[in-house]
């Protein structure tokens, strides 16, 4: 019996995975468990209040958020994604909220604002952020995350529908006058990130020669956050005693490397002035 089966069943919350809901379709991939930690430690620290997940795709952040006591709304363009994040919901009886578009009487309510490797798929990013930026409260916060460095463009970028990658100065012009003070910037991932990465695209080139050559940009992002084929045989290997220290490692390696630039994605937290 697995560690998280041993835990309670097939769905559960652990302090190394998060949540995991295998019968609504959700096991936890090696790069967004890299970046949960690093996202975890800069929001578990703040109060509970009213957020908005963009882009929450299988929704499983959006519950650690929910349980943590803020009033969580994730908005999902992707019906796919959108159903897998409400039958999550529905197997851990969260108290999230799930739209398919925002709500037109965010503006200036909202206490945090969470966006995680979701600006790179859309063309025009500044636009979004400032939509984003418009549901703040004053004093409120923005958490972004993005694939990092334009050199690392891969099959899996094409893959998932991105537009593109942010190099440090494209990230840092893209926050700039829009009214924020960065509180924290990092590079995360480094340096199994960058391996996961570099193994991976072999794997995405083939997965692109089999897909529909008519499959679009927005298709294709549809798909991405929670097309989990391969990460459940990789989770079933994470979810045993070396597996688990295998993680434990990366987790407390890209913590040593953060404040490099050696990192496959940045993370920031913003204060809206």
């Amino acid at each position: 019996m697995s560690p998280v089966q041993a835990a309670g069943g097939d769905v559960v919350r652990s302090a190394l995975f998060g949540t995991v809901a295998i019968s609504a379709g959700w096991v936890p991939p090696l790069r967004y468990l890299l970046r949960r930690r690093r996202i975890m430690r800069l929001l578990s620290p703040l109060p509970a209040g009213r957020l908005v997940e963009v882009g929450c795709g299988g929704g499983a952040l959006l519950d650690e958020l929910s349980a943590m006591g803020h009033q969580a709304v994730g908005v999902e363009s992707s019906p796919r994604a959108l159903a897998v994040a409400s039958a999550l919901a529905e197997a851990t009886g969260g108290r999230q909220r799930l739209l398919a578009a925002p709500d037109p009487d965010w503006d200036r309510q909202v206490d945090l604002v969470c966006s995680f490797d979701v600006l790179e798929h859309i063309e025009n990013d500044r636009q979004a952020l400032d939509e984003w930026l418009s549901w703040l409260r004053p004093g409120g916060l923005l958490c972004l995350s993005v694939p990092a460095h334009r050199h690392r463009w891969s099959a899996g970028d094409e893959w998932a529908g991105h537009y593109r990658r942010y190099d440090r100065e494209d990230f840092l012009g893209l926050l700039s006058g829009r009214g924020l003070r960065i509180e924290h910037l990092e590079c995360y991932g480094f340096p199994v990130a960058n391996l996961t990465e570099w193994l991976g695209a072999r794997t995405y080139r083939r997965l692109l020669a089999e897909r529909d050559a008519g499959v679009s940009r927005r298709e294709a992002t549809a798909g991405s956050g929670v097309d989990r084929r391969d990460s459940k045989a990789l989770f079933r290997w994470l979810d045993s005693w070396p597996g688990r220290a295998c993680l434990r490692l990366a987790l407390g390696s890209q913590a040593l490397f953060a404040r490099t630039d050696l990192g496959s994605g940045y993370l920031v937290l913003a204060r809206k002035l």
